[in-house]
Order: structure tokens, then sequence, then C-alpha cells
């Protein structure tokens, strides 16, 4: 804000954003004689009459607002007021209603997607021979599995490091990060 502005707020009353505005106008002679100019100035349009408008046209204005009254029908007796009944609140109640449904099928959703997963290795073994059984289907399935993944991927950390970024950007909206760069498949 420049001197001639905080001069004009000083002024007037109101805040001036420059604490040391009062000192700076003590010690600084030009910023003193714009202060006087801009005071005098002020004192002089203060005392100025106000303009009145010309009682013709006041006149005017009042005899055209009483023709307009006495042409317009007037009620020959005052209508009575119907009785006051309370305000409809079915749409206020619907959308709440609404909005409370809503609120626990996203809650609900959310609940479901951020739950964890069922691993398809998690079967209960209950004696040594359904153990046997089942170990040569649970090696067939590793097998499956690693034909399944590429082969730059030899370990459990680069899965593990992917699903965590995946859920962080579940989690995050689409403008707090930006836009994410795609990994290379292959190796350095």
């Amino acid at each position: 804000m420049d001197d001639p502005l905080r001069i004009i707020r000083y002024l007037y009353g109101e805040d001036v954003d420059d604490p040391t505005f009062r000192r700076r106008l003590t010690e600084d002679g030009s910023l003193y004689r714009e202060y006087e100019q801009l005071r005098q100035t002020k004192e002089d349009l203060d005392r100025r009459p106000s303009r009145r408008p010309d009682p013709a046209v006041v006149d005017d204005v009042v005899e055209t607002a009483r023709a307009a009254a006495q042409e317009s029908p007037a009620p020959s007796h005052p209508t009575e007021d119907r009785p006051a009944r309370a305000p409809s609140r079915t749409w206020n109640r619907r959308l709440q209603m609404t909005g409370a449904a809503l609120a626990l099928v996203l809650m609900v959703g959310l609940g479901w997607w951020q739950g964890p997963g069922v691993s398809e290795n998690a079967t209960a073994v209950s004696s040594p021979e359904t153990a046997q059984r089942a170990a040569p289907s649970a090696a067939q399935s590793r097998n499956l599995e690693a034909a399944a993944v590429p082969d730059w991927d030899d370990s459990d950390e680069l899965v593990r490091i992917h699903s965590r970024i995946e859920r962080l950007q579940a989690h995050s909206g689409p403008d707090s990060w930006g836009t994410l760069q795609t990994v290379s498949q292959s190796r350095p």
C-alpha cells in the first residue's frame, strides 16, 4: 500500500497496515506536507453543504405516488390470514434417510474393498495324510505362480512393494501425487 492511501485511511480513522506510519509521519517532512494537504481537502469537503434535490422534482415524485395510490383498487376489508400450519418436512426426512443409506453403503463397500484378501494357499491341514495329498497340488500351484511372474522378478520384495504402492494410490486422491510414471520391466 502506498503512503497517500495510508494517509487517507489514517484521516478517516481506519486501520493502517504499517505500524510505524505515525512515527514516519512526524519524521518525514514531505510525507507530513502531503498529510496536511489531504487533511485540509478532507476538511473542505466535510464543510461543504450537501446537495438537495430541486423542490419541483420532489413535488413531482410525491404527486405521481399519490396518483398511483388513488388508481389502485384498495380492498374494502382486510383479508384474513389463513391459520398457520407446520412446514412439510417430508423431503428433509427423505434426504436424511437417503444420505444415511448412502453413507452406510459406502462404508460397507470401503470395508470390503480394503479388507485383507484371502490367500489361495491358506488351507487348513487336519492330518498328515491330507498334507501329503495337498503337497503336490501346492507345489503345482507354486509352479503356476512362478510361470506367471516375469523372469526379472525373483523376489517377493518387489511384489510387496508393488502392493504397497497400489494401496497408497487407492488411499490418496488423484491430485495429491500427480501422475505416476510406469516402471520398465526390463533389468538395467
